[in-house]
This record gives structure tokens, C-alpha cells and sequence, in this order.
């Protein structure tokens, strides 16, 4: 039988901990899930009692391969730091393992409080929660992530409970009202709300930044959705799309600063034009962080004219030191951009951007991100027919 689940324990009292733990490993062995335990090492007692109800040994267990006890400090925090995307990798090849091992899925029990006593930003631990998400619709897994509220504020006890479906409580798990229903008096905290409020903050940027009409076309929304449909091709998380598709629409909200004459009239710029140009990037990115926005997005602003080669602007970046937002912001506006006329030069076409990318795949742009455009493009992506 093939389960999916992703819930939530907030305990106090290594009662409640067992509790949650006991109920849960039975659920995940009864249906033949391998179970893996991320807890501090002090914590592992508490997996002893439980199985000890059982008749059975942790050793046991161990070695049938049911179980693997991992520390959580060395599987959250290595390299002494917390990668979301590194932490959600390692559970999907983990589930991938422990099917190919003949389970029928993944059982993982984490304590994410060390997370947070670890003084890990709490956007990270919320982007981590929301990746799980989109993991378990891909593969069998059943999570319980489990939190002492006492250690944390009230704040983060509300944000981090509504990214997760189910909660435990009196000893079985049932549907967690925080993750269906949002309130109004709290509508400022809510992990899912700070998502809409931000998006709500790019589109109030682009309002203003479509002042001065710039563009002929819809550019910001050709570059979003440009990006998000890469993101999918990608397989890239919930989380990533909506920075991406914050980030496409805001991405030139540093022309702001720009004198109008200058950015639409014809011809090329002069000298002096270039050098004011090449600093919209960074006046974005000072724009952008004034305003709720998750660092991703201030980042894809930033980088989205930066080239693998170091050839780009404003800082010159190379390789790595581009974020992967930005890596896709910055395809997506060159595809976008060639595809439509501009004062200073007729229009390229898209079939002509994409043969520019995908030329210059891994001196200028980032190679998958090229690969991934073109194949987006080869399955019926065409941008906004209003244009």
C-alpha cells in the first residue's frame, strides 16, 4: 500500500515525543516503508523505548535494513551550514534507495527544532518545509517533522505548522487546520501568505515601473512566464517558481532611475548612457530589498545580467557565484528581449534568441538553463500572444 503524508508534532515532554515517534514507526513498518530517523544523538533512547514496546532491538532493525538512525546535525547541517535544496535532494535519493532496496516507500521522523536552535534563518527552514511538499507528490514518502514550541516564538510555531498538511495529536495525525484555513487576524504571519503579500509587492513594483512605458510588448510578464515554464522543465520547487516569477516581473524595476529619453528613444546609447545602464541591476537590487521580498529575488535582480564567463554586469560574477534565479532571469530576458523590437534595433525573433543562447551555452549562459529554454520552446511555449 502506497501512503503519502506530510505532518507535524509540536511536543513538550519526551511523553508527547514518543508518542509521535511510536505511532508513526508502526504506520511505516505495518506497510513495509523504510524508516529514517534524523535526531540529535541524545534522542535515539527515545527511538529504544518505543521499539522496545515492540519486542524488537534498534540492532534488529538495523540490520534488516528497516531502519537507518542518521544524526540530525550531520544530515541537516553539513559543512557546518543548511542548503534546503541539498536537505530535499538527500531525502529523494534517500526514497529513491530505500525502493529500489524493495520498500515500498520512505518513513523519515526529523527534528527540525535543531534547525532552529542552530540559528538557521527561519525562510530557509520555510523554504525546506515547502520543498518536502513537492517531493512527496513525486515520491512515497511520509514525513513527520516534529517541534518543541517552547523553543520557539509564536511567529514561527504558525508559519512552519502551515506547510504541513497533517498534525499529531492524542496519538494519531489528522488534518491540520493551519494548512487549510487562513486567518484573518494572522494573515500578516502565515508562511502561504508571505508568498501572496510579496507577490503583491512585485506587482505594485511593476505598476510603477510600467510608468513610463518602456517596453512595446508585455516584457515582464514574457520574462516570468519565460522563467517559470523553464523552472518546470527543470523540476525545480513550488518555492523557486514564485521567486522566479517575482523576480521576471520586477527585474528591470532599476530603469526607474533612468531618464526616459535615454531608454526610448532610437539609436544606440551613448558612453555615458551604457555606464548609467549596466547600474540598473544593482538599483533593483537596492530597490527590491527595501521591500518583503525573499532574497532569491533581490538576487535574480541582481544577477540577471551577469554571464558564466564574467563578461557580464554589474559585478563581473562567474560560474557559480550566479545564482541559479538569476541564471534563468537572465535567459529569459535575452530570449524575451530579441524576440521583440526595441527603439534602437528591429526586432531579432525568437528563433534567432534561441539560437543565441543555445550557441553561447556555457560561456555566456548557464548550460542547463539554455537547454532547458530550448526544450520549453520545442514543446509549445510561446510567449503572450497579446504582445
Amino acid at each position: 500500500m502506497e501512503l503519502r503524508m506530510h505532518g507535524i508534532t509540536f511536543y513538550e515532554s519526551n511523553h508527547d515525543f514518543e508518542s509521535a515517534i511510536g505511532s508513526f514507526l508502526i504506520a511505516g513498518l505495518s506497510n513495509n516503508y523504510k524508516f529514517l530517523y534524523l535526531m540529535p544523538e541524545k534522542d535515539v533512547a527515545s527511538l529504544r523505548s518505543v521499539i522496545l514496546s515492540r519486542k524488537q532491538t534498534v540492532e534488529d532493525l538495523v540490520r534488516e535494513k528497516a531502519i537507518e538512525i542518521i544524526d540530525s546535525r550531520r544530515a541537516y547541517l553539513s559543512n557546518g551550514s543548511f542548503d534546503p535544496e541539498r536537505q530535499v535532494k538527500f531525502l529523494e535519493d534517500f526514497a529513491l534507495k530505500a525502493l529500489e532496496e524493495g520498500f515500498n516507500g520512505l518513513c523519515v521522523a526529523g527534528e527540525g527544532t535543531a534547525l532552529l536552535d542552530s540559528a538557521i534563518p527561519l525562510c530557509k527552514t520555510i523554504r525546506y518545509e515547502a520543498a518536502v511538499n513537492d517531493l512527496i507528490e513525486k515520491l512515497p514518502i511520509i514525513a513527520n517533522c516534529l517541534y518543541n514550541p517552547s523553543r520557539m516564538d509564536q511567529k514561527s510555531v504558525l508559519e512552519i505548522s502551515r506547510l504541513h498538511p497533517y498534525v499529531h495529536r492524542t496519538g494519531e495525525f489528522s488534518m491540520n487546520e493551519d494548512y487549510y484555513s487562513l486567518s484573518r487576524k494572522s494573515v500578516e504571519f502565515g508562511g502561504a501568505s508571505r508568498l501572496d503579500i510579496c507577490r503583491g509587492t512585485a506587482d505594485s513594483l511593476l505598476r510603477l515601473f510600467r510608468i513610463k512605458s518602456i517596453y512595446v510588448e508585455n516584457h515582464e510578464k514574457n520574462v516570468s512566464d519565460l522563467a517559470i515554464a523553464i523552472a518546470d522543465e527543470m523540476s525545480l520547487d513550488s518555492f523557486t517558481k514564485a521567486c522566479l516569477e517575482m523576480a521576471g516581473k520586477i527585474h528591470d524595476i532599476g530603469m526607474n532611475s533612468l531618464f526616459l529619453d535615454m531608454i526610448s528613444r532610437p539609436g544606440p546609447l551613448h558612453s555615458f548612457e551604457k555606464v548609467l545602464l549596466r547600474e540598473h541591476p544593482s538599483t533593483g537590487f537596492e530597490i527590491s530589498k527595501g521591500v518583503p521580498l525573499p532574497e532569491e529575488v533581490s538576487n535574480a535582480i541582481l544577477h540577471h545580467h551577469e554571464r558564466v564567463d564574467g563578461s557580464g554586469y554589474p559585478n563581473g560574477l562567474k560560474g557559480s557565484e550566479i545564482s541559479l534565479e538569476g541564471s534563468i532571469i537572465a535567459v529569459s530576458e535575452v530570449v524575451a528581449a530579441m524576440s521583440f523590437y526595441r527603439p534602437y534595433r528591429e526586432k531579432y525573433g525568437t528563433e534567432y534568441a534561441l539560437s543565441e543562447i543555445i550557441t553561447n551555452c556555457g560561456s555566456l549562459y548557464r548550460t542547463e538553463v539554455a537547454e532547458a529554454c530550448s526544450n520549453v520552446f520545442s514543446k509549445g511555449f510561446a510567449f503572450d500572444s497579446d504582445s
